[in-house]
């Protein structure tokens, strides 16, 4: 038995290592796309409908929706939708400034059929605004 573990010790050593030089921990910055960004009428806020990848060799890709004040750097992990942000859940986002402190945002669920907890996971109000929310089908 103890020459047998003295054998399987260091093959499960270089077997490690040689699968952790395939793996991307770091993941690096993930990549946005945005696809529709509209500043409120009186121009202090912006919604901003994206695209977001990353994550390296795990790797992750979602949309979803972020509200933020003018000339504030966008965040893709703090959006409007969803329990978890970077889960791929939503599709077809669109947004339109009712007044100042009025947002609708439009969108889909993703899956046959959407997941509940994350299509009911919203924020409704950010930055004075309240945001009203239309799901299509």
């Amino acid at each position: 038995m103890t020459a047998l573990i003295r054998l399987t010790l260091p093959l499960i050593a270089v077997l490690s290592l040689g699968l952790a030089g395939c793996l991307d921990f770091g993941g690096g910055e993930p990549s946005v796309q945005v696809l529709q960004q509209v500043a409120s009428p009186d121009g202090t806020k912006v919604a901003t409908s994206f695209y977001c990848e990353g994550g390296g060799a795990a790797g992750y890709t979602f949309y979803n929706v972020n509200l933020t004040l003018a000339g504030e750097e966008l965040d893709p992990f703090d959006g409007l939708l969803g329990k978890h942000k970077s889960w791929h859940s939503f599709q077809g986002i669109e947004v339109d400034w009712l007044d100042d402190q009025n947002l609708e945002v439009s969108f889909a669920g993703i899956g046959a059929p959407p997941d509940p907890v994350e299509m009911s996971t919203r924020v409704m109000t950010r930055h004075g605004v309240d945001v009203h929310y239309v799901i299509m089908n």
